[in-house]
């Protein structure tokens, strides 16, 4: 339950919220997606956050799966990659994120990275275009050139597709959802409220 004296704006965030439910109505799933990864462009990196003014990578994908499904996720880009992006395959308007798994045992940046594990993952804004959450803020790239890039430093790139059906068993289910912030459970509640004038696309 979401505290009274939480630190941010509630009517604040209630008025975003609302403004931004209208530009979107229409929109497919994936656009909605493509259009919140592109507003969290310059937010400021924060290990373990995910809301509208810092996060980490897993968090800004977890955001905007949120805002654009309904359906509430909190959990590392590993396991975003193993249990929500499982499809390898998908349509034109389907949600989708891009994920840097380590070839091999290595420390960078005095952080150690394992073999096989995602340790990171962003979320694709358009066509070619990602948002790269990382310190000290996240930006729109190029994906193709984020590609290289990470390939440079030994991490293999995966693209997958949103298992929608997997996302809305654990929201209903109130699973996976690992320490998330006051104002992340908060939209959570906003969009519970407005539930009933969102139309979610499932395949089947």
């Amino acid at each position: 339950m979401l505290k009274d004296n939480s630190y941010f704006d509630k009517a604040k965030i209630r008025l975003i919220f609302e403004t931004e439910k209208e530009f979107t109505a229409g929109l497919s799933e994936g656009d909605r997606f493509a259009y919140y990864m592109s507003r969290l462009n310059f937010v400021k990196y924060s290990l373990g956050k995910e809301n509208r003014l810092m996060s980490d990578c897993s968090g800004s994908v977890c955001l905007g799966l949120l805002l654009a499904t309904g359906c509430s996720i909190r959990v590392t880009a590993d396991y975003l990659y193993r249990k929500f992006f499982t499809e390898k395959t998908g349509g034109e308007g389907d949600i989708k994120a891009a994920f840097f798994i380590s070839a091999y045992n290595q420390n960078l940046g005095g952080s150690f990275y394992k073999a096989g594990v995602v340790s990171h993952v962003a979320g694709f804004a358009g066509k070619d275009v990602v948002l790269n959450c990382v310190e000290p803020r996240a930006y729109l790239r190029s994906f193709s050139g984020m590609i290289k890039d990470y390939a440079d430093r030994g991490f293999i790139c995966e693209v997958r597709y949103l298992n929608r059906r997997a996302l809305q068993e654990a929201s209903d289910l109130n699973h996976d959802l690992f320490g998330a912030d006051d104002e992340f459970l908060y939209y959570r509640d906003l969009m519970t409220e407005n539930r009933k004038g969102i139309v979610y696309e499932e395949k089947v």
